[in-house]
């Protein structure tokens, strides 16, 4: 499904207070940069629809949403979840110029959704966009999802306790390609799921000669970075 495909017409989610994707209506995500949501239809299994738009001082409402995806609630955790069907790293503006979306404000835009996942839940994005495709070339090398750029983004968004990668390599696949990021249940889940990690990590940094130089290039500081906030987690005492 895209976001052509969802012929309902949209609304503002403020007009529905008490939806979970309504707190996130006037967020800042930068400076002088908030968010406006819109709700629209939902799929065959309750979850609703919503695209984010960037509201600026200088260019006001962005023409083109800069995410499309759903969002779902349930009585227990894995049940809530939200997914980025579409992200746009590139904007049009009203007078036929485009933006580029900086980093800074996508990873506000990541945390912002991510507040919306409780302990338990996850956390989908995909990475088919041509802004993903160091995570795609990455990831087909078995590269820890950690080390991405993607895997930083959803981890940012404290959803990166544990990653699936939904991608079948054989030559099957459905819908878009899309990594998916937990939130911890607990601090003892998220103690265990850091030791798999760091180890994961470790080995990934005596690797070289498989990967291209150029992912190489951009993944090795993500797992640097990755590595010493794992292991300042383990280290702090338990409560």
């Amino acid at each position: 499904m895209n976001e052509a495909s969802t012929h309902s017409r949209w609304t503002p989610a403020a007009a529905t207070p008490d939806h979970p994707l309504a707190s996130l209506e006037g967020a800042a995500v930068g400076e002088d940069v908030r968010l406006e949501v819109e709700l629209g239809p939902r799929n065959h299994v309750g979850s609703t629809y919503f695209r984010l738009h960037l509201v600026t001082g200088d260019f006001g409402r962005v023409l083109a949403p800069v995410a499309f995806g759903l969002q779902n609630s349930g009585p227990y955790p894995g049940y809530n979840w939200v997914e980025i069907i579409e992200w746009r790293d590139v904007l049009p503006l009203a007078d036929g110029r485009s933006v580029e979306v900086p980093a800074g404000i996508e990873r506000l835009v990541f945390q912002r959704l991510g507040d919306l996942v409780p302990p338990g839940g996850h956390f989908m994005a995909e990475y088919d966009s041509p802004s993903r495709t160091v995570t795609a070339r990455a990831l087909a090398m078995k590269v820890p999802p950690i080390a991405t750029p993607l895997g930083a983004l959803l981890a940012s968004a404290a959803c990166g306790a544990a990653f699936k990668d939904w991608y079948i390599s054989e030559g099957g696949r459905e819908g878009p390609r899309k990594l998916q990021g937990f939130r911890a249940l607990n601090r003892e889940h998220s103690r265990v799921r850091a030791l798999e990690m760091v180890a994961s990590l470790e080995a990934f940094l005596e690797r070289g000669d498989d990967i291209d130089w150029d992912v190489l290039a951009q993944c090795r500081p993500i797992a640097d970075e990755a590595l010493t906030a794992l292991r300042q987690e383990l280290d702090r005492p338990q409560a």
